[in-house]
């Protein structure tokens, strides 16, 4: 029987992060792992990875006896029962750094997409309904007021990015101060509201906290611009999406572009009927790049854990 300790990677991840993990560890590798399943399983383990599907509850920290470090590739710990595993003493790491750069790219993404009307203009031709482009006319980006939610790694690459874009961006985030945002071109808010009524698009780069959920809806929605566009490529509960749904089918608010929901995959019919939301599935972190970022800092930390 190996010596090695083990390591399980609970759900599929990138290869080169499992393949440096197997040079110091024996590691099981499984491409997806529900709780009572890890619950019955986790005790065989000294390390574990997980990416976005894995729950670590309070039953598998009680069932985790050799269990020295959970490394999450990604960002969000939302999964993670994280007072209980701080009260037996379990590490908990992330890698919020590997996914940004994918993450601020996919906001101009979302927000060229609403502005231009791609997604609707694409089906369009594939249809071979006409040849009207009178009915995709959109906005520009330039000259427009981005208001950036949130001013953390992400929030920075954010603004960096809408400087190249010729658009002004302030920016609301308690915890930074005026002179910080202004070394990145920023002009800083005083809260939410005073964002909300300057912003001709909004993006939200915030964690999910109770002070948090729900930071968008009804009466936010009812003092945007009737010409803005919401982005949010953080966590959907920051949006009452019954709210938003409200907002855009009413004409409220121009448009949106969305990569997280309040559930996963969305639970409200009325969003996918709407021509001005583009959906994504929750793919800020999907490119290649971020992907090996994120399973080869994970891995790092469990090797850093775990030697001897």
């Amino acid at each position: 029987m190996s010596s090695k300790k083990r390591v399980l990677v609970a759900e599929t991840l990138e290869q080169a992060g499992i393949d440096l993990l197997r040079e110091h560890f024996d590691v099981d590798v499984r491409e997806r792992t529900d709780e009572a399943e890890l619950a019955r399983i986790i005790g065989d383990y000294d390390g574990l990875m997980i990416k976005t599907y894995t729950r670590v509850s309070k039953q598998v920290i009680d069932n985790a006896r050799k269990l020295k470090i959970v490394a999450r590739a990604g960002s969000g710990l939302d999964k993670v029962d994280l007072v209980y595993a701080k009260e037996k003493g379990l590490p908990v790491r992330n890698t919020p750094q590997a996914n940004v750069v994918s993450v601020a790219e996919l906001v101009f993404g979302l927000m060229l997409a609403v502005s231009r009307k791609l997604a609707a203009a694409d089906r369009y031709v594939r249809s071979r309904e006409g040849w009207d482009r009178d009915r995709f006319t959109g906005v520009e980006l330039a000259g427009k007021t981005l208001g950036i939610v949130g001013f953390g790694n992400i929030g920075k690459l954010v603004a960096r990015r809408a400087l190249a874009f010729d658009m002004k961006p302030v920016g609301y985030d308690p915890f930074i101060d005026a002179a910080a945002m202004a070394e990145h071109g920023v002009r800083k808010v005083e809260t939410v509201d005073d964002v909300i009524d300057v912003a001709d698009y909004i993006t939200v780069h915030v964690p999910l906290l109770d002070s948090t959920r729900n930071l968008f809806s009804t009466e936010q929605f009812r003092r945007m611009k009737s010409t803005a566009i919401l982005i949010n490529t953080a966590r959907g509960e920051v949006v009452d999406e019954p709210a938003l749904i409200a907002a855009l089918q009413a004409g409220q608010i121009a448009g949106a572009g969305l990569d997280v929901y309040e559930a996963e995959p969305p639970n409200h019919p009325e969003l996918l009927t709407l021509d001005n939301v583009v959906l994504c599935p929750h793919i800020g972190a999907a490119t290649h790049e971020a992907l090996n970022r994120m399973t080869m800092q994970a891995a790092q930390m469990i090797i850093e854990a775990l030697k001897d």
